[in-house]
């Protein structure tokens, strides 16, 4: 964690919790100006450390009532940058992740109700190069987060008065 100072750990803080603040409130925060705060966050998202903002939307409010990870093995064979693509076209994946163990993919899968949910996983499984799913349907969330800083919080507040 040698790579980021005290100051940058409190601005990505700052950002992941509020990637609207603007400059000058992340630069009173830190003890910084603006302009040197703007110079670091640029020189963060030129490391590709910041990979960009975008709005955290309600799935309930849009009507995206079900969640459900999907787990995916292909057949063998199949070719898996093309299944991958095909995968990825599917509005209804959220995410998906190469795993290890049984099968190959995990999808975490958003729709608006168990119906649909149900005619998805029937196209899933005529997709060229899916052999078999495994569906678990989410009952409850307690907890989405954004992604984890690497280090504790009272390493990322030692800001230089």
């Amino acid at each position: 964690m040698d790579r980021f100072d005290a100051i940058d750990r409190r601005i990505l803080g700052i950002l992941r919790e509020h990637g609207r603040a603007s400059h000058a409130y992340v630069a009173k925060q830190v003890g910084l100006s603006a302009p040197a705060v703007g110079e670091r966050i640029r020189k963060l998202e030129g490391a590709g450390v910041i990979e960009g903002y975008r709005a955290v939307l309600a799935p309930d409010a849009l009507g995206l009532n079900i969640c459900a990870f999907v787990a995916l093995a292909p057949k063998p064979g199949t070719r898996v940058p093309r299944l991958v693509e095909r995968l990825l076209e599917l509005s209804e994946i959220e995410e998906l992740h190469s795993v290890a163990g049984t099968y190959s993919y995990f999808a975490k899968v958003r729709v608006r109700d168990p119906e649909r949910l149900d005619a998805f996983l029937d196209d899933l499984m005529m997709m060229e190069g899916v052999e078999r799913t495994e569906t678990t349907m989410v009952l409850r969330t307690s907890a989405e987060r954004a992604v984890p800083l690497p280090w504790r919080a009272s390493e990322a507040v030692e800001v230089p008065a």
